[in-house]
């Protein structure tokens, strides 16, 4: 009753002034109102990039003024800032549209990518306590959230945005075509259409084989989860992820990843370490993302597999190349252990935490015979990424390590243990001429301002 008797109200006052101004001369009022028509706006500088960046060359159209009808209409949504516009386009355009575009080729993007992104700028806030950061709809709209708090000089939030459009692309993709049958048998009996209760847990979730809280609530939405994650999160992550799962857990994260790049190749015929490739790119060296650098990966213990490096035998080292300067050391090492009828094999580098790191030494001696010879490092890494090793004598009493303590064998791998002591390093993943095909594959130590002298291996 009270709404019904304000609104009165005010229709009433509304009718008194409309009678009061009916009193007065008539005056023409200066105003353009074509600046208020909201169906044909007019176009501004913003409108034409999007024509030329977007619209034109992927037919896509970006709605960035506010349409009620695009977003649920019971919600309290706000309108996208425009100078957030442009530089939410371009993400799309550099972390999505370019990356399928490069690896899928032209025809792909044009046929299945959604012809129209919404943005808005606040979240789609939900009953249960969640927000809604994008949407996917009927294969032709992607409708993304929360772009307002936008901020591109975080690369996590330029990430947590993207991963957004991948997954609602994902969705699109299953559209077309379905998700494997054998993928929702992995997690199958452990969705909870309530995921958001106390009880899923983001450990208890990483436990059952799914790589967030979200990805429990259906198959469906576990399938686009894995996908985005493992797209701007990246194989590190995701590797690390499982592993921290515990056994149970990383079978089933695996499983889903394998089902994932199966699907994208068999059904679409894109190469998935190829995408991850260039979005990892993408994100390190346009966004500035350092947790897709080698640094990062070392510092946070994602590098879990030994780095092999043998220059004896290596198909890379044919095809990339490899340090003169280091092949001097490695020949010294060589030749100190030949005086007593031993052979260096190769060495493997095992990262046994950020700070420390385990060079395990295989070799010969005249008979033939294998023995293994191990050193331990400490890892210093400076502010500006600087790396430095240390060689320290741990006491341990393994055989690996008494074997390298034997004085005729240690003074074989002087040179490499005095190389290793005395530089300052840079670590990246390298050489850089592997490209995509090499994903991950390699990674090494170049000494500072000595490009070309470097050793690299094989994980």
């Amino acid at each position: 009753m009270m709404t019904f008797k304000y609104i009165f109200s005010t229709g009433l006052c509304g009718l008194l002034l409309l009678n009061t101004w009916s009193c007065r001369k008539s005056e023409s009022l200066n105003v353009d109102m074509s600046r208020y028509v909201v169906d044909q706006p007019q176009q501004t500088e913003i409108d034409n990039w999007i024509t030329a960046n977007l619209t034109n060359p992927y037919n896509i159209q970006l709605v960035y003024r506010f349409e009620r009808n695009l977003t649920d209409v019971v919600k309290d949504i706000s309108p996208i800032q425009l100078e957030r516009v442009k530089p939410t386009a371009e993400a799309i355009i550099n972390i999505f549209l370019k990356t399928y575009e490069k690896v899928a080729g032209p025809a792909f993007i044009k046929t299945y990518t959604p012809k129209q992104f919404v943005l808005y700028g606040s979240p789609s806030y939900n009953s249960n306590g969640t927000i809604t950061l994008g949407t996917a709809d009927g294969g032709r709209r992607v409708v993304l959230y929360e772009l307002n708090n936008l901020d591109f000089a975080q690369p996590a939030q330029v990430s947590r945005r993207m991963r957004t459009i991948h997954h609602e692309f994902t969705h699109i993709l299953n559209q077309i075509v379905a998700i494997p049958p054998e993928f929702q048998q992995i997690s199958k009996g452990d969705y909870n259409a309530d995921w958001t209760g106390s009880t899923n847990t983001e450990q208890v979730a990483r436990s059952l084989g799914f790589v967030s809280r979200y990805a429990r609530s259906v198959y469906t939405e576990d399938f686009a989860e894995v996908t985005a994650h493992l797209l701007i999160e990246g194989q590190l992550w995701y590797d690390s992820y499982a592993k921290a799962a515990g056994p149970d857990g990383q079978a089933k994260l695996k499983k889903k990843e394998a089902l994932v790049v199966e699907y994208f190749k068999q059904h679409l015929n894109i190469n998935f370490r190829e995408l991850q490739y260039e979005v990892l790119k993408v994100l390190r060296d346009t966004y500035n993302d350092n947790t897709k650098t080698f640094l990062y990966a070392l510092q946070n213990s994602l590098i879990s597999n030994p780095l092999m490096v043998n220059l004896a035998d290596g198909a890379h080292y044919a095809e990339f190349g490899q340090s003169e300067q280091f092949k001097q050391v490695w020949e010294a090492v060589k030749t100190g252990l030949g005086t007593n009828g031993r052979k260096p094999a190769y060495f493997q580098i095992v990262f046994l935490s950020p700070t420390v790191m385990q060079v395990q030494h295989s070799y010969t001696n005249a008979a033939g015979s294998s023995f293994s010879a191990w050193y331990d490092f400490n890892i210093t890494v400076a502010p500006n990424g600087d790396i430095t090793f240390k060689r320290f004598d741990s006491g341990a009493t393994d055989t690996p390590y008494g074997n390298g303590r034997n004085s005729q064998v240690l003074a074989g791998y002087t040179p490499l243990i005095n190389y290793l002591n005395g530089h300052t390093f840079k670590g990246d993943w390298i050489p850089a001429s592997a490209g995509p095909s090499n994903f991950l594959k390699f990674g090494g130590f170049s000494v500072k301002d000595e490009p070309d002298n470097y050793f690299y291996g094989k994980f």
